[in-house]
């Protein structure tokens, strides 16, 4: 008895609860969905190598996109608006490569917010994309013998703390007992010490040239440009090239030299790369001439002032006889990158003192497209 009145009383309380029945025509009207807009696709690589870059924003006014894959890669390129609010720009023709760029909506910049592919570094942050081909081949990861890339931290008594570089060291370095080469090579200003691997490639350039006998064998030390920083503190950026080379000399040369199988002496070291430009030369470069068999450029060298500074901080250290017979320079650049002057001049003062001076340049601009097919051209001549 007791459950039937229970079961009776919720039933009450049910019909009181129950919304009155309505008839069709009083049944309000649902909110209706929104549409589905289709998926952006962008970047999208064309047959013919052009690249359709693509972004949604309805409610803009202007939408640009900059990039290295133009010949002004500093230039802002105005992009189209369709009727379904999507702003689009095709490209002419690209190299292959591997590229990025950035757009911006009304003056604020951002990555593609389709594109997953980040390019890392201390620069505002850019997306990436490949355009496929032989040219391009040379970066990919193909089954071939690989070498690896370690993360090392070392005791750097001038950073008096310790500090992080990146290692190549060269297929079945472990498995062999041979001494190899060694290249120090540094990134530029907008990167840090993983540049020349997770942008550059270089590790997997290597991989590929040395399997098809195109480059010697190597040891590849990628220290970072910053000993005080990144940031570099504002008016500290001279004292911390000084740092930089210091702690070169000093800590990261003799670390590769006691903890790895590095052949000795100042032929089988290679210094180089970017560098954050011409800070390389004066307070790098200069001090020490003659520690090092080559010295590289991939987009740097001198203009006249430069060169003239140079030469009354350091009497005698390009003219010496030993250094001429001992040091070969290898200049690469890109014909619209601003430092094609400065690369051009180091090469002609080099050139006229007798020094072994290979050059190459790139149709490129300031950009990691340029920059590593001057690495690829000229590791095939390292240590020859």
């Amino acid at each position: 008895m007791r459950l039937f009145m229970v079961f009776a009383l919720l039933s009450a309380v049910a019909a009181v609860a129950q919304p009155p029945a309505q008839s069709p025509a009083q049944t309000p009207a649902q909110n209706p969905r929104p549409a589905v807009l289709p998926a952006v696709v962008s970047p999208e690589v064309l047959s013919d190598r052009s690249v359709v870059f693509r972004l949604r924003a309805p409610k803009a006014g202007e939408v640009t996109v900059t990039g290295d894959f133009s010949e002004e890669a500093s230039r802002s390129i105005k992009m189209t608006k369709s009727e379904d609010g999507v702003w689009s720009f095709t490209s002419a023709p690209l190299p292959p490569d591997v590229y990025s760029y950035v757009f911006a909506v009304d003056g604020v910049r951002f990555p593609d917010p389709v594109n997953s592919w980040i390019k890392p570094g201390n620069a505002p942050v850019q997306s990436m994309f490949a355009v496929p081909g032989p040219e391009e081949d040379v970066y990919e990861r193909k089954p071939v013998p690989h070498g690896e890339v370690r993360v090392v931290y070392y005791a750097s008594k001038t950073a008096g703390t310790t500090r992080r570089m990146y290692v190549y060291l060269p297929p079945n370095y472990d498995q062999s007992k041979l001494r190899y080469p060694v290249t120090y090579l540094f990134h530029g200003g907008g990167e840090q010490d993983f540049g020349w691997t997770d942008i550059g490639r270089a590790n997997f350039a290597l991989d590929n040239l040395i399997a098809q006998g195109k480059a010697k064998p190597m040891i590849v030390v990628m220290p970072s440009l910053y000993v005080l920083g990144p940031p570099i503190p504002a008016g500290k950026a001279a004292e911390n090239e000084k740092l930089f080379w210091q702690d070169i000399v000093g800590d990261v040369v003799p670390w590769v030299e006691s903890h790895l199988r590095a052949l000795p002496g100042a032929s089988n070291r290679a210094i180089g790369g970017l560098g954050a430009g011409r800070a390389m030369l004066p307070d790098v470069v200069w001090p020490t001439l003659g520690k090092f068999g080559t010295i590289f450029f991939v987009s740097g060298g001198t203009d006249p002032d430069n060169f003239d500074a140079l030469m009354k901080q350091y009497p005698g250290r390009f003219d010496d006889p030993a250094n001429i017979k001992n040091i070969r320079f290898f200049l690469g650049d890109g014909r619209n990158d601003a430092s094609m002057s400065a690369s051009k001049k180091l090469g002609e003062e080099a050139t006229k003192r007798g020094y072994k001076v290979a050059t190459y340049a790139t149709d490129g601009v300031h950009g990691w497209p340029s920059f590593r097919r001057c690495f690829v051209q000229w590791v095939q001549t390292a240590f020859k």
